[in-house]
């Protein structure tokens, strides 16, 4: 579990020349930094007095906030047990027509449920997203621009989890599980793009105008 080792560990790791962790791993990892900083950003707004009255408020974001990141870290290794999976099942004879078929079979079970690893990390993503929203009028003003950083991390994360839904999706035969993933993922992508410009337009603005 990279959680319990080093950052160093993950970070060299992925630089190496191993099947995982890869671009799954890191775009949820990226994304549970994204949550983490709203949660900073959160627990130096609760308790402040000059904030009392948005601190219920802020107190349920951060809780919302502080679970996705958990979440958003589990997918980390979730990943790479997709992977894993997917590369135990290739190893399946085929050197007969049954055995073919069974392994065609599971490879595309496998590679399905590998797609739905990405496609929640991308949709908890813009959960993020949409939480970067609602703290950026309510959070300490001196940590406006973490409200910033934890937006852009958490729209890169759902870009880079798309595309990885995207590279699944091509190895896919279900016409309907493949046309069903890519409206989910367009939508995700489409609203999170949409948000977290305005979100990041506007921490520029305050940042100006605090100037």
């Amino acid at each position: 579990m990279y959680l319990e080792r080093r950052m160093k560990d993950f970070i060299e790791d992925t630089a190496a020349r191993l099947p995982a962790p890869g671009g799954g791993s890191v775009a949820a990892l990226v994304a549970s930094l994204g949550a983490a900083l709203l949660c900073m950003v959160g627990n130096y707004t609760v308790g402040k007095k000059q904030y009392e009255g948005v601190e219920d408020e802020v107190a349920r974001i951060l809780k919302i906030a502080d679970s996705l990141k958990d979440e958003l870290s589990s997918l980390v290794q979730e990943d790479i047990k997709a992977y894993q999976k997917y590369s135990q099942v290739s190893g399946l004879p085929k050197d007969t027509p049954q055995q073919k078929e069974a392994r065609n079979q599971a490879l595309e079970l496998s590679v399905k449920e590998a797609a739905l690893v990405p496609l929640k990390t991308s949709k908890l993503s813009l959960r993020v997203i949409e939480l970067a929203e609602e703290i950026l009028p309510l959070g300490n003003l001196n940590l406006i621009s973490d409200v910033g950083v934890g937006v852009l991390l958490a729209e890169a994360a759902l870009e880079a989890a798309a595309i990885n839904v995207q590279i699944n999706l091509s190895y896919i035969e279900d016409s309907r599980f493949i046309e069903e993933k890519k409206r989910e993922i367009s939508s995700f992508v489409s609203r999170g793009r949409k948000t977290a410009d305005g979100v990041v337009r506007e921490v520029k603005e305050k940042i100006t105008q605090n100037r």
